[in-house]
């Protein structure tokens, strides 16, 4: 049997031997830990109470011999762990229980929460954000002088599924092994997450504020490139699919346009013009020839007066694409080629909702400084309010 201090003495209160026959109180005792676990530490020191309802007790209020038991019954629990308010509104003909409101010991309420938790066995369950700076602060007491931004970090709980907040303060720390490595974000995240190479993804900021002294290699974007014998134009094209089925001769372009896949966002990342931020890999049919000038411009060693051309899925996210290239690459239009024949679809109403597309988080770019984007297509896009995918017309 398990043994508590009661309230008024050193005496043990033991579990009460009928409590496994009466579910509905003990639901009623469970309700009150559980909503002690909902709570803040601050809003917990506020006194919670239960109002007595058939919702909550249906077979009490059923008004019958079985009823008057199990309100004698709670009723016995009163200067124990409850404190029980009769309603002085109820009717003349109401159950005495009627409206009466619940409540944990008043004045003792810690030790009444205590005695519940080990009669039910419902141990403390300490928030997440409260383990998390406990841990911060054990290892702040243990020496740990690695950075100066404790306050940071204790502000900030990180979660790894399956890992307690010690050991995620831990691997935060050991960070700080890796200071002058000159690793990428994901082989950091992979040394010192549990092999997790992208765990670190979304808190490159977040990281670099708890460690300044960090050195982040950026990780090269990849770039598929196909180059003709002479450049006249350069196409971006989003999705791979498209991009290797105008490759095969699918879509028809110009003898002299180079054609890029770059997967989606990463083509606007900023470093993707630098010779450390990229990484480009030429299609096996490509003409050497233009390799050196197509490399030189890219790096933005020489200037070329090619006019580029984006070509993307008929959709908001495939425009913000369009309108970042343009902050990278400068004076790049949607591709009238393949876009035209998209809105075709679109006027038909041969797309698809948000929903179904799976796109309801897309954002309207607004403008994206395309004339033909501004004008045509995003206003056709908002008016028929489906999307169209590239490899409607090319896949």
């Amino acid at each position: 049997m398990e043994f508590l201090l009661t309230m008024e003495s050193n005496h043990l209160v033991e579990r009460p031997p009928w409590l496994e026959d009466e579910p509905e109180i003990v639901g009623l005792l469970n309700l009150f830990i559980t909503r002690l676990d909902d709570k803040s530490q601050e809003v917990r020191r506020r006194s919670l109470s239960i109002k007595l309802s058939p919702v909550k007790m249906k077979k009490l209020f059923k008004n019958n011999d079985d009823s008057d038991r199990t309100w004698l019954l709670l009723k016995s629990l009163e200067r124990v762990v409850l404190t029980i308010t009769e309603n002085g509104r109820r009717g003349l003909y109401e159950p005495v229980y009627h409206g009466a409101m619940i409540r944990l010991l008043s004045g003792k309420e810690d030790k009444a929460e205590k005695i519940l938790r080990n009669w039910l066995n419902r141990p403390v369950n300490v928030p997440y954000p409260e383990q998390w700076k406990t841990a911060v602060l054990n290892a702040v007491e243990r020496g740990h002088d690695i950075f100066n931004s404790w306050d940071l970090l204790a502000q900030r709980p990180q979660r790894v599924s399956g890992k307690s907040a010690v050991e995620v303060v831990r691997a935060f720390l050991s960070i700080a092994d890796h200071l002058k490595e000159g690793l990428t974000l994901r082989q950091l995240s992979s040394r010192c997450f549990w092999g997790q190479s992208k765990y670190l993804d979304s808190k490159e900021e977040f990281v670099q504020q708890l460690y300044p002294d960090l050195l982040i290699q950026p990780r090269p974007v990849v770039v598929n490139v196909y180059l003709p014998q002479a450049i006249s134009d350069v196409l971006f094209i989003e999705n791979q699919d498209t991009y290797i089925h105008v490759l095969a001769g699918g879509l028809a372009t110009s003898e002299t346009t180079a054609i890029v896949y770059m997967a989606g966002f990463k083509g606007a990342a900023g470093r993707i013009r630098n010779a450390e931020g990229v990484s480009i890999h030429l299609h096996g049919q490509s003409h050497v020839a233009s390799r050196d000038l197509f490399l030189k411009w890219w790096i933005k060693a020489c200037q070329c007066n090619w006019a580029l051309w984006f070509w993307g899925d008929l959709d908001f996210s495939g425009f913000m694409i369009l309108k970042s290239l343009r902050g990278v690459f400068g004076d790049v239009q949607a591709w009238p080629d393949g876009y035209t024949r998209m809105l075709d679809l679109l006027n038909k109403a041969e797309g698809h909702s948000a929903k179904f597309g799976n796109k309801e988080a897309q954002m309207d770019p607004g403008t994206t400084g395309c004339t033909f984007s501004d004008q045509v297509l995003l206003p056709a896009l908002r008016s028929m309010g489906i999307f169209i995918d590239q490899e409607a017309i090319a896949g």
